[in-house]
């Protein structure tokens, strides 16, 4: 075996740290569950709703949340109390994505865009629907009692009280033990109140 000139040694080193540190990095973020397709979701309707995120450790956020389903996508505006736009969620062909808002000074979200889009999916969409998007992947949906889990591998990933009913919106409360989060979606009347 031929060894490295003593100059090209530290470099290989510090190169294999580099990629051990990257593999590494990845694996601390929570893997993403396949997507059920839009159709299985789409409404006429613009649904209006509060978005509560708390951090297992850390302050709450709430946003105010308006989300068109259509066939070709997802689109979630994601608005201050005060009515600034924040960011727009897009979850289409091309993967989900956060498009610049106009809420100068407001700190961006700690969530990566896919995590809150397959997050609003468990909770939007049918579990029919959720069933065949993970058949034949390590994910997986039940619901008993009056709860919905998703499963990673066989273990609990998160919850969501009450089941999901697209046919009677209520208060959702989906607790994510994989991110580190709890996310509540209070749907809003037409006047914007829960």
């Amino acid at each position: 075996m031929k060894r490295l000139p003593r100059v090209r040694r530290p470099l290989a080193l510090a190169l294999l740290g580099a990629l051990l540190l990257g593999l590494s990095a990845c694996s601390l973020s929570p893997p993403v569950s396949p997507s059920p397709p839009l159709a299985a979701a789409v409404t006429p309707e613009t649904l209006a709703s509060r978005l509560t995120f708390t951090p297992d450790e850390g302050e709450a956020r709430t946003l105010i949340a308006f989300i068109c389903i259509s066939p070709e996508a997802l689109r979630a505006v994601l608005v201050t109390p005060y009515g600034q736009r924040l960011t727009t969620l897009v979850r289409d062909a091309q993967g989900a994505r956060f498009e610049a808002g106009d809420a100068p000074g407001e700190p961006p979200l700690p969530i990566p865009p896919a995590w809150l889009a397959s997050r609003l999916e468990w909770s939007l969409w049918p579990r029919a629907a959720l069933e065949r998007a993970f058949n034949g992947s390590a994910w997986q949906v039940t619901e008993h009692d009056d709860q919905r889990d998703i499963r990673y591998h066989g273990r609990l990933a998160a919850s969501i009280t009450p089941q999901p009913d697209p046919a009677r919106p209520r208060t959702l409360t989906l607790d994510d033990r994989q991110g580190g989060y709890r996310l509540t979606i209070t749907p809003l009347d037409q006047g914007g109140t829960p």
